[in-house]
């Protein structure tokens, strides 16, 4: 009897074993199969986030190069502007330095001006002075 009972025992050893294996071996591939799919929520978590920042990027980028392009524009009126008053001062400063025909030049230098046309008689002055 003992060697039945000591057969009894071991069969109950030896499947005791056996599932503990079994068990032990569907938990371990339920530990790697949770873990996996954890893995795979925080990489497409990752993923979306990533993608609702590049989008709010991209927006905020649109937004300054629209800021930027009004600012050009307002730039270039702004440069059109001064190039027309630059031009309308260069037109007065250029009719204002040709003299005017039949105006006297009244600059402050008027001591290099040549005046002996000024002080010349008129030619019939002359013709009349040179009969008598």
């Amino acid at each position: 009897m003992d060697t039945n009972e000591n057969m009894k025992n071991v069969k109950d050893m030896m499947s005791f074993t056996t599932k503990n294996i079994i068990y032990i071996f569907i938990g371990i591939s339920l530990l790697i199969f949770i873990y996996k799919i954890l893995k795979k929520n925080k990489k497409d978590a990752e993923v979306k986030r990533n993608n609702e920042i590049s989008i709010k990027m991209k927006l905020s980028r649109e937004k300054q190069l629209q800021e930027l392009d009004k600012e050009m524009m307002i730039n270039k009126e702004k440069m059109k502007e001064q190039n027309i008053k630059k031009n309308e001062e260069k037109k007065k400063d250029a009719d204002q330095a040709k003299p005017k025909l039949g105006s006297k030049d009244n600059s402050s230098f008027n001591h290099l001006n040549d005046y002996s046309n000024y002080y010349r008689p008129s030619l019939k002055n002359r013709y009349n002075n040179r009969k008598s």
